[in-house]
């Protein structure tokens, strides 16, 4: 896995605990209140339905990490594997010279010129 597979992969991960355990204490909290009013039957399934939801968003949260980071390490690697290609099998342009149209340049020949400043 790349560093960038890597950082989506710990960052995702880290957001589906924070989801997951927020879920858990939320429902804990509302279950707790429900029996201090007396509400058993809201508290039972306020704690139960609180932890089947929080460990479905964590699951949830840890695959499309590990889908995101692996669909990320896929696109650097075919966008490397592009421009070496590209590079590989670029078409070479030929520079035509000043003064000579129907000549191209020649990688062997060094070209001489003069110069002077017209104007600053």
């Amino acid at each position: 896995m790349t560093i960038a597979g890597k950082i989506v992969y710990s960052t995702l991960k880290l957001v589906g605990n924070t989801a997951e355990y927020s879920i858990a204490i939320t429902g804990s909290v509302i279950s707790s209140i429900a029996e201090i009013s007396g509400k058993e039957k809201l508290a039972i399934n306020t704690k139960k339905y609180s932890k089947i939801a929080s460990k479905v968003v964590g699951k949830t949260a840890k695959i499309t990490a590990a889908v995101t980071a692996v669909v990320v390490d896929k696109t650097i690697d075919t966008a490397i594997n592009t421009a070496k290609y590209i590079a590989e099998n670029s078409v070479e342009t030929n520079v035509k010279i000043y003064g000579q149209s129907d000549k191209f340049y020649d990688k062997e020949k060094y070209i001489e010129s003069d110069y002077r400043i017209i104007s600053k």
